[in-house]
C-alpha cells in the first residue's frame, strides 16, 4: 500500500513537473542529444523556414541574401541559446527561471500578454500555411484557382490545429515519438528539395536573379534581411527555455539547438530563398509542386506542411506550461487538455481572414524582434554578470515579501525601465509597420540595437541602484 502510494505520488509529481512549473528532477528529462536534435530538426524543417527563406527575395541576390541570413540566424541563436542554460541547469520553466531578473509578478506581462500574443500569432501563421499548402494541392489536382482567403484554408487550418491538439495535448513525451518518425523524413525530403532546385537552375543563372522589391540602398536592402533573420532566431527564445529543461545536459541542449535551429535552418531557409528566385514567388505553398513535379510535389507539399504540427504543438506546449504560473487563479489548476483548448481555439480567429497574419510575414518577425530581444539581453547581463550562473531556486518559487527575488512587491522596477529603454531604441531604428528606418540602422539593425543598449542599462540600473538598495538578492 506504502508502495503504491509512493508510486502515484513520483507520478503526480513528474506530471507536474512536465506539465507545469514545478523544477524538473534530472531522472524526469525526457530528451536526451539525439532526441533534442531530432525535436529541434522538426521545428527547423516546417514551411516557416522555407518562408523567411522566400522573404529574402523581396530584397536580395542569392550570395547576399545567403551572407545576411547566416549573420542574423548565428547573433540570434547566439543569444537565445546561452539565455536558457540555466533553465538546463535547473530544470526551471522558462518564465519562472526569469523572476531572477523580472519579479515573481513582474514575468506577468511577459507571459500573458508578449508571449501569448506572440505564440498566437506564430499558431495563426503555421495553420494558415498548412491551410495553405492543402488549398494548393486541390487546386493543381481540380484546376480550380482558389485563392488564399478561401474558405478552404481556414477549414484545413483548422484541422491543423486538431491535430496538434492530440500531439500536445499528451505532452513532451508525444512530442519526442512524433520527431523521431519526422525529422529524419524531412531531412531526407531536404535533400531532395536541393536536387530538384540545382535541376531546375544552376547556380550562375540563380547568382543572376535579381530580387523582387528591393529598397534600393545596398546597405538598407541586407540590414533588413539581417533584421528579419535575427528575429526569425529569438523567436525561439521563450520555446527553447520551456523545452532544454526536459534535455539531459546543457552540453546536449545546446549542440541540439545549434544543429537544429542553426544548421538545419539555415538550410531549410537557403533552400527556399533558392527556390523563390528561381519561380520569383516567395510563398513556398505556391512553388513547391513546380518544383519536383506533380506527385512528388504534392507529396512533399503536405508532409512539408504536416511538420508545421510539430511547431504549432511546441509552441502551444510552451505558452501553457508558462501559463500555469502558481498562485495564479484558474490557470494553475486548470486541466491541461482545457488550457490547451483554449489556447489553440484562440488561434482560430486568425484563420476567418487568413491573409491578414500571413501576407505580413516578415513584418511580424520584426514585432518579435521588438518584443524578444531587450529580455534576452537582460538575462544573459543578469545570469552571467552579475548572478555568476548561481541562481536561488527556493527563492524562485519563495512569494513572501522580502524574499531575495521580490524586488518591489513582486517587480523589477529596472527591469521595466531598461525594457521600455530597448524598445524605444527599436522604435527608434526602424518602424515594423512601415519599414520606415533611421540613418544609424544600416550599421546597427534594431533587434541588435535594442538588445546591446537593454543590456547596458540594466546593467548600469542594477549595479548603481538595485544592488545599493539590497534588492535582488545579489551577492547573498
Amino acid at each position: 500500500m506504502i508502495d503504491q502510494a509512493s508510486e502515484e505520488f513520483a507520478e503526480q509529481t513528474t506530471r507536474d513537473a512536465l506539465f507545469g512549473t514545478v523544477p524538473v528532477v534530472r531522472e524526469e528529462r525526457v530528451w536526451g542529444f539525439l532526441d533534442f536534435s531530432w525535436v529541434m530538426t522538426g521545428l527547423a524543417i516546417a514551411t516557416w523556414a522555407f518562408m523567411i527563406g522566400g522573404d529574402v527575395v523581396y530584397f536580395l541576390g542569392l550570395k547576399a541574401g545567403i551572407a545576411a541570413m547566416v549573420l542574423g540566424n548565428c547573433i540570434g541563436l547566439f543569444f537565445v541559446i546561452i539565455s536558457v542554460l540555466m533553465n538546463t541547469k535547473y530544470g526551471l520553466e522558462h518564465f519562472s527561471a526569469i523572476r531572477s531578473v523580472f519579479g515573481r509578478h513582474g514575468i506577468k506581462p511577459l507571459i500573458y500578454i508578449l508571449n501569448f500574443l506572440v505564440c498566437i500569432g506564430w499558431t495563426g501563421v503555421l495553420s494558415v500555411m498548412f491551410g495553405r499548402a492543402a488549398v494548393h494541392v486541390i487546386n493543381h489536382l481540380a484546376g480550380t484557382e482558389y485563392g488564399g482567403d478561401y474558405f478552404l484554408v481556414g477549414l484545413f487550418g483548422f484541422l491543423a490545429l486538431v491535430v496538434s491538439w492530440v500531439v500536445v495535448v499528451k505532452g513532451p513525451v508525444a512530442l519526442k515519438w512524433f520527431n523521431r518518425f519526422a525529422a529524419p523524413l524531412l531531412t531526407i525530403v531536404l535533400v531532395i528539395m536541393y536536387y530538384y532546385v540545382f535541376k531546375e537552375t544552376s547556380w550562375s543563372e540563380m547568382t543572376a536573379i535579381q530580387p523582387l522589391e528591393p529598397i534600393g540602398v545596398k546597405q538598407v536592402d541586407f540590414m533588413m534581411v539581417v533584421e528579419f533573420s535575427l528575429a526569425g532566431a529569438v523567436s525561439w527564445w521563450p520555446a527553447q527555455g520551456n523545452l532544454s529543461r526536459l534535455a539531459t545536459t546543457q552540453r546536449s541542449a545546446a549542440w541540439a539547438a545549434l544543429v537544429g535551429l542553426l544548421v538545419v535552418t539555415m538550410i531549410a531557409q537557403t533552400v527556399g530563398f533558392m527556390a523563390a528566385l528561381t519561380f520569383q514567388d516567395p510563398d513556398p505553398t505556391a512553388w513547391m509542386i513546380p518544383l519536383a513535379g506533380t506527385v512528388l510535389g504534392i507529396v512533399i507539399l503536405l508532409f512539408i506542411a504536416f511538420a508545421n504540427i510539430t511547431t504549432i504543438s511546441v509552441q502551444a506546449y510552451q505558452v501553457c506550461v508558462a501559463m500555469r504560473q502558481e498562485g495564479v487563479k484558474y490557470l494553475s489548476t486548470m486541466r491541461w487538455d482545457v488550457l490547451i483548448t483554449i489556447f489553440l481555439g484562440l488561434a482560430v480567429f486568425l484563420l476567418i481572414k487568413p491573409s491578414l497574419i500571413y501576407d505580413h510575414f516578415f513584418q511580424f518577425l520584426y514585432w518579435i524582434g521588438l518584443g524578444y530581444a531587450p529580455p534576452i539581453g537582460m538575462i544573459c547581463v543578469d545570469y552571467f554578470i552579475f548572478r555568476r550562473q548561481q541562481l536561488d531556486v527556493r527563492a524562485i518559487f519563495d512569494a513572501r515579501r522580502g524574499s531575495p527575488y521580490d524586488f518591489w512587491r513582486g517587480w523589477n522596477i529596472a527591469a521595466y525601465i531598461a525594457f521600455g529603454i530597448g524598445v524605444g531604441t527599436f522604435a527608434a531604428l526602424m518602424n515594423p509597420i512601415t519599414l520606415w528606418y533611421s540613418a544609424p540602422f544600416p550599421y546597427t539593425s534594431a533587434t541588435m540595437a535594442s538588445m546591446v543598449v537593454s543590456m547596458v542599462a540594466y546593467f548600469l540600473l542594477t549595479r548603481f541602484w538595485v544592488m545599493r538598495v539590497g534588492k535582488g538578492g545579489y551577492g547573498g
